[in-house]
């Protein structure tokens, strides 16, 4: 990678260097992971330069957790935008692609989501709800879950979400992307199915 040229350039890298050794730490061991000596060590600056681009490690940890928030948010926009006729074989796929894509996102979504005594926890949280009611609006608009109710249909977006995120967990984690999908799949097909039944 080339050095940066002008000073606003430098700065730019090594705020990314700084949220890049951010979200190393959040994805490895939860938000208590970000301490600043272990950040400028592994960014390649001095600790006090740290604070050069961040008030605090509380600063860090809340644009750590909103940009995954953020991508989950693009994830379910991603499965909801398009006519999925079934998205029990398509959402599984879409999401195995976006943890092949940028799987450090993900486990720090899990690590957050996890650690709970943590402020940002809220954030990540909220997310998920968010995603929760979106997709629930999706599956209530399908043929196969139309005689059901809304408790039903609530039921079922909270377990899809549930499966959903622990596809991208564990594709983010290395396992089998075919094998996590194909598993992630049969089970969307016995949460959809029962959902379905319940009218």
């Amino acid at each position: 990678m080339a050095t940066p040229g002008t000073r606003a350039e430098q700065k730019r890298h090594t705020r990314a260097l700084i949220v890049a050794a951010g979200r190393h730490a959040v994805a490895t061991r939860g938000f208590s992971g970000l301490v600043v000596r272990e950040l400028a060590r592994e960014a390649g600056i001095v600790p006090t330069a740290f604070y050069r681009h961040f008030e605090s490690v509380d600063a860090l940890a809340t644009e750590i957790a909103a940009g995954a928030a953020e991508a989950l948010g693009e994830l379910v926009d991603d499965l909801v935008a398009g006519p999925a006729s079934d998205p029990v074989v398509d959402w599984p796929g879409r999401a195995s692609a976006a943890a092949v894509r940028d799987p450090q996102t993900w486990s720090v979504l899990a690590r957050g989501l996890v650690d709970t005594a943590h402020a940002d926890h809220r954030v990540l949280s909220a997310a998920v709800d968010s995603a929760r009611r979106r997709l629930g609006i999706t599956l209530g608009r399908l043929e196969t879950l139309s005689g059901a109710d809304g408790s039903a249909v609530d039921i079922a977006a909270d377990l899809v979400v549930v499966v959903l995120l622990r596809l991208l967990v564990e594709v983010a984690v290395g396992y089998d992307a075919r094998a996590a999908v194909e598993e992630c799949t049969g089970r969307l097909r016995v949460i959809l199915a029962g959902a379905g039944t319940d009218s």
